[in-house]
C-alpha cells in the first residue's frame, strides 16, 4: 500500500500542527522533504512514516523543526488558504457569469430552464410528500440524488435571483 503525505499529516499534526496542516495540503511534497531531512530519511512519505513510528525522538525533532521555522510555515499556511479562496472565488464568478448570460439570453429555453426546474421541484415535492399521502397512495422511493440535484439547481437559481433583487445596480427582467 502506498503512503501519501496526506496519510501521515494527522500523525505529524498531533505533535506539530503547522507541519501536519501543510503536509495535508498542496505543499505536502515540499514540506515533506523538509520533514524527511529533519528525520534523516529519504523524501518518501513511506520512509517518513516508518521513521515516525520507529524513532521515539521523531516527535521532538518535528516540534523543533516547527519551532525553528514557525514564521515560514505560517506564511505557507496563509498562502495556501489564499490560493484556495482565490480558486473558490473564480469558480463562483464563473457560475455567476454563466447564470447572467442565461438570464439575458434571447431564447426562452435558455432563460427559463432554471425557473422551470424550481417549479418542477416544488410541484414534485408537494405531490410526493403531501398529495399522495392525503390520497392514501404509496409514496414512491425517490433517490436522494434526485432531490439533491433539483435542490442544488433551485438553490443556485434562488440565490442569484435574490442577489439581483437586493442590488438595484443589477438589471432585472422577467426572464431570470
Amino acid at each position: 500500500m502506498s503512503v501519501s503525505w496526506r496519510d501521515i499529516a494527522g500523525t505529524v499534526g498531533r505533535v506539530a500542527p503547522l507541519l501536519g496542516t501543510l503536509l495535508g495540503g498542496p505543499a505536502g511534497g515540499a514540506v515533506g522533504a523538509v520533514v524527511a531531512s529533519a528525520l534523516g530519511v529519504a523524501g518518501e512519505p513511506s520512509e517518513v512514516s516508518q521513521a515516525i513510528a520507529a524513532n521515539p525522538d521523531a516527535a521532538v525533532k518535528l516540534k523543533a523543526l516547527e519551532a525553528s521555522r514557525q514564521v515560514e510555515l505560517q506564511g505557507l499556511v496563509v498562502k495556501a488558504e489564499g490560493q484556495r479562496l482565490a480558486a473558490e472565488t473564480a469558480s463562483i464568478q464563473a457560475v455567476n457569469a454563466t447564470m447572467q448570460a442565461e438570464a439575458g439570453a434571447e431564447h426562452w429555453p435558455t432563460y427559463s430552464w432554471r425557473p422551470f426546474c424550481g417549479f418542477v421541484f416544488g410541484v414534485t415535492f408537494f405531490g410526493v410528500y403531501f398529495v399522495l399521502p392525503l390520497m392514501k397512495l404509496a409514496v414512491p422511493p425517490v433517490p436522494f440524488e434526485a432531490w439533491a440535484a433539483l435542490g442544488a439547481i433551485l438553490g443556485v437559481a434562488s440565490w442569484f435571483r435574490g442577489k439581483a433583487q437586493a442590488d438595484p445596480a443589477i438589471p432585472t427582467s422577467n426572464r431570470g
